[in-house]
């Protein structure tokens, strides 16, 4: 009953994922080795239910998905998604100006240039004279 009841309160919290999915694998190992063990699907469902805010659209389409979802697979789309938040570049929402400004400016003076030289300032001469 202590082990059910450890996977109720199974959370994430600010561990890895790796370190989330041993000890959650620990636990369904154990309710095994009691011969009370629960269905993967409800290991998922656990899982799911413990991870961080940031992993809901992954769940969402985890949970949809049409094939069935191993524990390596499962583990291996936590740690592709992890990966991919952790590393990811600001939003543009939170760090507009700093991120792109350079860049920004830079293009915009390219595009200016490119327009210039191929319509712009010309406009006092005439042409054909």
């Amino acid at each position: 009953m202590q082990l059910h009841g450890s996977f109720q309160d199974l959370r994430q919290g600010d561990v890895s994922v790796t370190t989330y999915m041993q000890h959650a694998k620990s636990l369904f190992d154990e309710l095994v080795a009691a011969r009370r063990p629960i269905s993967f699907e409800d290991f998922k469902l656990y899982i799911f239910c413990g991870l961080r805010g940031k992993f809901k659209d992954l769940v969402t389409s985890l949970v949809i998905k049409a094939e069935p979802l191993s524990y390596t697979d499962l583990h291996n789309h936590l740690l592709t998604y992890e990966f991919l938040h952790k590393t990811s570049l600001p939003s543009l929402a939170t760090n507009p100006p700093l991120l792109l400004t350079p860049y920004l400016v830079s293009s915009a003076h390219l595009a200016q240039q490119q327009y210039n030289s191929s319509f712009g300032h010309n406009r006092g001469r005439s042409y054909g004279n």
